[in-house]
């Protein structure tokens, strides 16, 4: 299997379990209501990563492809630009409520797209170079 199919096929599986993750935690906490007037969903917040984490992984993949030796400096370059469109996509929701509830979950869905985004960089910064058949 293509490992970039694999990579996608993993993203899902990803989102599907730490989204069913977070929304137990939040019902079963009865903080659900949170969400109301904000402006703002776990589904949004979650679909955003998604959407982030693809970009992140498209774009290691053309660097990977083009130029291997640079994936490193391209998930630090990739990193901080989805640093910046996080904070874009979050700033109107900084300090909307006291409990700093919207920062703490939109904190927990970047970390787990981190993540992710770490582990496609690892892994293709150190994939094994086939040895020459005889």
């Amino acid at each position: 299997m293509n490992k970039y199919v694999l990579f996608i096929l993993v993203l899902l599986l990803l989102t599907g379990v730490s989204f069913g993750i977070h929304h137990v935690v939040l019902q079963s906490n009865d903080h659900d209501h949170w969400w109301i007037g904000t402006g703002y969903s776990l589904t949004g917040m979650y679909v955003f990563g998604a959407i982030s984490s693809m970009v992140m992984l498209a774009i290691l993949g053309g660097i990977d492809y083009a130029m291997p030796t640079q994936v490193g400096f391209a998930f630090l370059v990739g990193m901080t630009l989805k640093a910046i469109g996080s904070y874009i996509f979050i700033h109107n929701g900084i300090n909307v409520l006291e409990n700093d509830f919207i920062e703490l979950n939109f904190l927990v869905v970047f970390f787990v797209y981190l993540l992710f985004d770490a582990f496609v960089a690892y892994y293709l910064v150190n994939q094994q170079e086939p040895e020459p058949s005889k």
